[in-house]
């Protein structure tokens, strides 16, 4: 009897715990969570490719990442929507935002810290799900419930990205990979860039071409009607500059206005210089015209001479590096910037009202 006993319990035991131990490996405890991120951002290349990727590594499946792009129309209505449920304001929240649980970490500095942390007391507790936002499911109906996503793999340069059909269409897809960026996609306000491109183009070779062609000049004084024109446009560009600059240093959002995708640009790796936003250059050039041109007024006849020509390199050079910049956007960055372009008008038009100030030239003639 006791033999017959033994022998059903060790069936019971070979046929069912081999189920159950299968089950309890199923239930391991993950850590959810929502990458906001730009493909041209280099803040959120660096938290992918520094902290996701090796944390991904190191916890597997037990880390699940939902990678959404928020320069596309599915993934910039996600983003606006999550911020809001959770109390921030969009306007002035930048990428790369990640949102776990109900916790909201932005930017370069704050997700490094704080997120490992989270991950580990997420998993001691048991796992934490994806964060609760009216919608999620319905807007992302692949979101798998529990199951591990695809991987998390290191992000490709910027110019080497690209970016399948399906995740150019809705801008979010489950994990964070090197698909991400679409760099052949048609340029949105083109047509915009290109007239001030050739606004800037004239401004140069017209003035270029009175200065090679010019041996003596004369300076007049600037008439009531050049000055309050040369204040309002460096007023124009004092503000726009201070507003890049704002943005840039903030890493948040710009309001970019129907034309364009000026966060792409802001938030590419050509918006900075040795590690100086452009944007500051922009405003240390106009402070510098601004100053010269207020200068010119006050000095001997000599002097002023050389102050003019100090303003004039000033307009000539900015130009020049407004031409670089918008030809960066029609042609590498993918993306025109509404801003930057007023900037360049603002730059293009002090050119010319500088050169304005001279009332005769002596021109070389050749012999």
């Amino acid at each position: 009897m006791k033999k017959r006993f033994y022998f059903f319990v060790g069936l019971l035991l070979f046929f069912f715990f081999p189920v159950n131990w299968a089950a309890a490996q199923t239930t391991v405890p993950a850590v959810q969570a929502i990458l906001f991120y730009s493909p041209t951002c280099p803040h959120c290349h660096a938290v992918i490719n520094d902290l996701l990727v090796p944390m991904q590594e190191q916890y597997g499946d037990q880390l699940q990442i939902l990678g959404v792009d928020v320069t596309q129309p599915a993934g910039s209505m996600l983003f606006v929507e999550s911020l809001t449920y959770f109390g921030w304001v969009p306007e002035e929240t930048g990428v790369p935002t990640l949102i776990v649980a109900d916790t909201v970490l932005n930017g370069s500095l704050e997700i490094p810290e704080k997120f490992p942390g989270i991950v580990q007391a997420g998993l001691a507790a048991g796992g934490i799900g994806w964060p609760e936002i009216p919608g999620l499911q319905e807007m992302v109906p692949d979101l798998p419930p529990s199951a591990a996503p695809q991987p998390i793999t290191e992000t490709a340069p910027a110019a080497e990205m690209a970016t399948d059909e399906e995740t150019a269409v809705s801008g979010i897809q489950t994990g964070v990979n090197s698909d991400m960026a679409n760099s052949s996609h048609p340029v949105d306000g083109a047509w915009l860039a290109w007239l001030v491109m050739a606004l800037m183009v004239t401004a140069v070779i017209f003035t270029g071409f009175q200065a090679m062609t010019a041996r003596n000049i004369t300076l007049k004084t600037p008439s009531t009607n050049q000055t309050i024109n040369f204040v309002l446009l460096v007023i124009i560009g004092l503000g726009v500059a201070g507003y890049l600059a704002y943005i840039e240093t903030t890493e948040t959002l710009a309001v970019c206005g129907p034309v364009g995708d000026c966060n792409t640009v802001q938030t590419s790796p050509y918006a900075t210089i040795l590690g100086i936003p452009v944007a500051i250059l922009g405003l240390v050039n106009y402070l510098a015209v601004g100053l010269l041109w207020f200068v010119q007024g006050r000095v001997q006849t000599e002097q002023r001479q050389m102050v003019w020509l100090g303003m004039m390199a000033l307009a000539f050079v900015g130009t020049i590096f407004s031409i670089y910049l918008t030809a960066l956007e029609l042609f590498v960055i993918r993306a025109v910037c509404a801003w930057c372009l007023t900037s360049a008008v603002v730059t293009a038009l002090l050119l010319l009202l500088v050169n304005g100030l001279v009332e005769k030239r002596e021109v070389v003639r050749a012999v």
